[in-house]
């Protein structure tokens, strides 16, 4: 075997140690979020919040770092803020910011190095907080020119410059950093300043090209793989303008790691005037723009492979119409969930509640939110309902008062059950015969029909809940709370009135109270109650009914607190968290079934 001596192999050792330190190698620090798809990104992402009305601001003293971020009337951003951001619930927050004012034409646009370090200064303390942060060029006048159709070309010389320094002072942070290349990029001044023209919209789509390539040729730490945004003409959510935007092309073919940035408030009048100040979820007139937004999202960027964020969105305080716009919040956080798209709420601090432009969620000074209950339904994509502040029979099906002094029957519409499951008018009541209540068919072509009612408003409560059954042929109806672990309560129907009485203690989240039978033979519904009660000691032997175990194939008679009968059968446990409406929907689906196939199982163990 030929020997190589070890001082022989030092200088080729050295070599490669020397050309290792110095080739352009990306080496990551161990927990840097690398590696990841634009869709990859967008899918970690929740809904955030924009620090608006602050480095995004024009006026101030150029001389004073500080001047600028105050000088629309908020203090100046600090670290308990952006706790505060993250402690409302939003894991992104959007840092718009104006350079302009900072810039020295002189000097190849040249941005002051104090005015860059204050901005890094925020953003270090977001990503400190793991929060995905997205910075930007806002309102630069020279962007938004009002002959943008014309000057595009030199337009796209100051954005390359501007870009080209920023991209090197954040080279480093890694994927929880977004670039997004302009805010509202439009004709500033003309007559169709926010509509634009064929010839606007290619403007844009250059200087995004410009953007995406300034951003990609950077070739430093993970600015090849930063996601980037990308707006169309004004960040418009119009259809001209969605169908206007082209992705970037970078060496030749599309650019990957973008995303599409849209902004919306709609309805307008609603949003951003005080001339409409209700929303109504069941009114196409308030929700058609917003759910043609989202259909149009899915078609042309989602379904496509390009992500979608809601860069700007949110509804003024008019006159403290609150009730208002938590249905707003409540309808856009749901619509934008089902879609998978982040949005981000425009906060610029304003408190008051006239004007058009009052969007205040955060205390500047605290961190605090001062509207935590259109937070939570923004996030949570529901609004919070008022919890029953006493024991409610709240689905009696008898006629009642509408406020006119006329009686009119209660359906089971009315209670929140899905109509399409059950006959088209009520049928009876079990103390009178009235023609009032409701039945359900069961389809024939399904194993075992679900009909269901959300009853998550006493999330955290132990409820006693009672409803009458019956049906003209025997059955067997199971009534159960989908997030309930102790099984179901089954009675055997036929034409005499029954009572059914459960006792559960829900969770928090979501829950349904679900109707079920076995046999494809319509059965009646009436006079469910909802009773909160302290504990669910309630049997008469002193035992706790949850931690009673019964056995598949037996059951077991108890009484309540009134010495009424109860009837116990176990079946398997089935636990529904319901995550979101779409989520409940699917999963209640499923439940029906396994229901029907359980239940078809038992049979032979019925009484």
């Amino acid at each position: 075997m030929k020997k190589t001596r070890l001082f022989k192999s030092l200088p080729i050792l050295a070599a490669i140690v020397f050309l290792l330190n110095t080739t352009s190698i990306d080496t990551f620090a161990e927990g840097e979020l690398t590696g990841k798809t634009a869709t990859e990104i967008v899918s970690m992402m929740d809904k955030g919040w924009n620090m608006g009305n602050t480095f995004d601001a024009t006026d101030g003293k150029k001389d004073d770092v500080y001047s600028q971020e105050t000088s629309w009337g908020n203090p100046r951003a600090s670290k308990e803020l952006i706790q505060g951001v993250k402690a409302a619930g939003f894991n992104t927050i959007r840092i718009p910011v104006t350079w302009y004012r900072f810039e020295d034409k002189n000097n190849n646009y040249a941005i002051d190095e104090a005015f860059m370090a204050r901005v890094t200064e925020i953003v270090d303390y977001a990503m400190d907080e793991g929060l995905f942060v997205i910075i930007n060029l806002h309102h630069e006048k020279w962007v938004n020119d009002k002959d943008i159709d014309k000057n595009y070309v030199e337009i796209g010389k100051r954005l390359k410059a501007t870009w080209s320094q920023i991209a090197d002072n954040f080279a480093d942070y890694d994927q929880h950093l977004i670039f997004e290349a302009m805010n509202e990029p439009r004709a500033q001044g003309a007559n169709y300043e926010w509509t634009g023209n064929k010839d606007c919209y290619a403007a844009v789509n250059y200087l995004n090209d410009v953007f995406v390539n300034t951003i990609r040729s950077n070739g430093k730490g993970h600015n090849g793989e930063r996601m980037l945004m990308i707006p169309g003409y004004a960040a418009s959510s119009s259809q001209n303008v969605l169908d206007s935007i082209e992705i970037p092309n970078v060496g030749g073919k599309p650019a990957e790691n973008i995303c599409i940035s849209v902004h919306c408030y709609s309805p307008y009048e609603f949003c951003l005037t005080d001339k409409q100040v209700a929303f109504d979820p069941k009114r196409s007139t308030d929700t058609s723009d917003i759910t043609r937004l989202m259909s149009s999202c899915k078609r042309l960027f989602i379904d496509n492979g390009i992500p979608v964020i809601i860069g700007e969105c949110g509804c003024t305080n008019s006159g403290n119409n609150n009730d208002a716009r938590l249905e707003w919040f409540a309808f856009f956080g749901a619509q934008t969930k089902a879609k998978g798209i982040p949005a981000i709420v425009w906060d610029n601090g304003a408190k008051g509640s006239t004007g058009g432009e009052c969007h205040r969620y955060i205390d500047r000074k605290t961190g605090e939110a001062v509207a935590a209950d259109l937070i939570e339904a923004f996030i949570k994509g529901e609004k919070e309902e008022a919890l029953p502040e006493a024991a409610d029979v709240i689905y009696d099906f008898e006629p009642h008062d509408d406020g006119s002094g006329k009686l009119v029957p209660m359906g089971p519409s009315d209670a929140g059950f899905d109509q399409k499951h059950l006959s088209n008018q009520a049928k009876i009541n079990h103390t009178d015969g009235a023609k009032v209540g409701f039945s359900m068919k069961v389809d024939t072509e399904v194993e075992a029909m679900t009909v269901s009612t959300d009853i998550s408003r006493f999330a955290g409560k132990n409820l006693k809940i009672t409803a009458w059954v019956r049906s003209d042929e025997p059955n067997t109806v199971t009534m159960n709370v989908s997030s309930d672990e102790d099984g179901f309560f089954t009675v055997n129907t036929s034409d005499e009135w029954q009572e059914l009485t459960l006792y559960v203690g829900l969770d928090e989240g979501r829950s349904f109270l679900v109707f079920s039978a076995d046999e494809e033979k319509t059965y009646y519904v009436d006079d469910i109650s909802i009773e909160m009660v302290d504990t669910l000691d309630v049997i008469s032997d002193g035992s706790n009914l949850p931690d009673k175990t019964v056995n598949a194939d037996q059951t077991e008679e108890y009484v309540d607190e009134n010495g009424n009968p109860v009837t116990v059968l176990s079946v398997n446990i089935i636990i529904i968290y319901m995550l979101s409406s779409v989520v409940g929907v699917t999963l209640l689906a499923v439940l029906a079934i396994l229901i029907g196939k359980r239940k078809k199982e038992k049979k032979k163990n019925k009484r």
